[in-house]
Protein backbone atom coordinates (compact mmCIF):
# COMPACT_ATOMS: atom_id res chain seq x y z
CA UNK A 1 0.00 0.00 0.00
CA UNK A 2 1.31 3.54 -0.87
CA UNK A 3 0.33 6.17 1.43
CA UNK A 4 0.43 9.86 0.44
CA UNK A 5 0.69 12.14 3.57
CA UNK A 6 0.68 16.36 3.28
CA UNK A 7 1.94 18.86 6.07
CA UNK A 8 0.93 22.13 5.37
CA UNK A 9 2.98 25.10 7.74
CA UNK A 10 0.41 28.11 7.10
CA UNK A 11 0.86 31.61 8.73
CA UNK A 12 -3.44 32.75 8.96
CA UNK A 13 -3.76 36.48 9.77
CA UNK A 14 -6.72 37.61 11.71
CA UNK A 15 -8.86 38.60 9.18
CA UNK A 16 -11.29 35.69 8.46
CA UNK A 17 -12.87 35.16 4.89
CA UNK A 18 -12.56 32.92 1.58
CA UNK A 19 -9.19 34.11 0.46
CA UNK A 20 -6.11 32.36 -1.14
CA UNK A 21 -3.35 31.64 1.31
CA UNK A 22 -0.64 29.25 -0.80
CA UNK A 23 1.01 30.03 -4.35
CA UNK A 24 1.38 27.44 -7.07
CA UNK A 25 -0.16 24.08 -7.05
CA UNK A 26 -2.66 24.56 -3.64
CA UNK A 27 -4.68 27.18 -2.45
CA UNK A 28 -6.50 27.41 0.67
CA UNK A 29 -8.39 29.16 3.02
CA UNK A 30 -10.48 29.51 6.13
CA UNK A 31 -14.41 30.12 5.36
CA UNK A 32 -16.49 32.71 7.41
CA UNK A 33 -18.91 31.29 9.98
CA UNK A 34 -21.82 32.85 8.35
CA UNK A 35 -21.23 30.53 5.19
CA UNK A 36 -23.09 27.71 7.42
CA UNK A 37 -26.71 27.05 6.84
CA UNK A 38 -29.34 24.71 7.23
CA UNK A 39 -30.21 21.78 5.03
CA UNK A 40 -33.64 20.27 4.50
CA UNK A 41 -32.94 17.32 6.62
CA UNK A 42 -33.24 18.42 10.83
CA UNK A 43 -29.91 16.99 11.73
CA UNK A 44 -27.49 18.41 9.56
CA UNK A 45 -26.17 21.68 7.99
CA UNK A 46 -24.43 22.43 5.30
CA UNK A 47 -21.12 25.17 3.91
CA UNK A 48 -20.95 26.40 0.30
CA UNK A 49 -17.24 26.89 -0.05
CA UNK A 50 -16.29 29.42 -2.40
CA UNK A 51 -12.71 28.65 -3.62
CA UNK A 52 -12.90 30.99 -7.46
CA UNK A 53 -10.32 32.89 -5.79
CA UNK A 54 -7.75 30.35 -6.35
CA UNK A 55 -8.54 30.05 -10.17
CA UNK A 56 -8.26 26.70 -10.64
CA UNK A 57 -8.16 25.11 -14.20
CA UNK A 58 -9.80 22.07 -13.12
CA UNK A 59 -11.69 20.64 -9.84
CA UNK A 60 -8.56 20.14 -7.55
CA UNK A 61 -8.40 17.97 -4.93
CA UNK A 62 -9.95 19.20 -1.44
CA UNK A 63 -9.30 18.63 1.56
CA UNK A 64 -11.03 19.99 4.93
CA UNK A 65 -10.56 20.45 8.56
CA UNK A 66 -12.73 22.47 11.46
CA UNK A 67 -11.65 24.11 14.87
CA UNK A 68 -14.28 25.51 17.10
CA UNK A 69 -15.00 26.06 20.68
CA UNK A 70 -18.46 24.00 21.05
CA UNK A 71 -18.62 21.05 19.39
CA UNK A 72 -16.41 20.78 16.85
CA UNK A 73 -14.93 17.17 17.78
CA UNK A 74 -18.42 16.02 17.60
CA UNK A 75 -18.63 16.35 13.96
CA UNK A 76 -18.88 13.90 10.91
CA UNK A 77 -19.23 14.84 7.48
CA UNK A 78 -16.58 17.21 7.55
CA UNK A 79 -14.04 15.58 5.18
CA UNK A 80 -17.01 14.50 2.92
CA UNK A 81 -16.64 16.94 -0.38
CA UNK A 82 -19.97 17.46 -2.55
CA UNK A 83 -20.23 18.67 -5.83
CA UNK A 84 -16.50 19.80 -6.28
CA UNK A 85 -15.46 22.41 -8.93
CA UNK A 86 -12.96 24.36 -10.15
CA UNK A 87 -14.93 27.05 -7.88
CA UNK A 88 -15.89 25.43 -4.51
CA UNK A 89 -17.76 22.51 -3.23
CA UNK A 90 -20.03 21.61 -0.31
CA UNK A 91 -19.92 19.78 2.66
CA UNK A 92 -22.87 18.18 4.97
CA UNK A 93 -22.27 18.07 8.38
CA UNK A 94 -24.13 16.58 11.78
CA UNK A 95 -23.00 15.76 15.16
CA UNK A 96 -22.85 12.44 16.95
CA UNK A 97 -24.50 13.20 19.50
CA UNK A 98 -27.96 13.60 17.81
CA UNK A 99 -27.79 17.72 17.80
CA UNK A 100 -30.69 18.64 15.91
CA UNK A 101 -29.74 21.91 13.16
CA UNK A 102 -31.26 24.51 15.50
CA UNK A 103 -28.40 23.46 17.74
CA UNK A 104 -26.10 22.85 15.29
CA UNK A 105 -26.83 26.42 14.08
CA UNK A 106 -25.87 28.15 17.69
CA UNK A 107 -22.70 25.98 17.53
CA UNK A 108 -21.12 26.26 13.86
CA UNK A 109 -20.97 30.32 14.96
CA UNK A 110 -17.98 29.55 16.80
CA UNK A 111 -16.81 27.05 13.89
CA UNK A 112 -14.15 27.98 11.21
CA UNK A 113 -13.68 25.30 8.04
CA UNK A 114 -10.16 25.41 6.92
CA UNK A 115 -10.00 23.94 3.41
CA UNK A 116 -6.96 23.83 0.85
CA UNK A 117 -7.25 22.50 -3.28
CA UNK A 118 -4.52 20.73 -4.42
CA UNK A 119 -4.36 21.03 -8.55
CA UNK A 120 -3.56 17.62 -9.68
Amino acid sequence: MNFLVLVFFVTISTTISDRNIFSGGACGGISPVTRWMRTERNDSIRMNVDTSSCQFENPPLYFTSITGGVGHYLLTGINAIYEATNYGFIINVRSIDGANANTLMERSAQWKLQWVGLQS
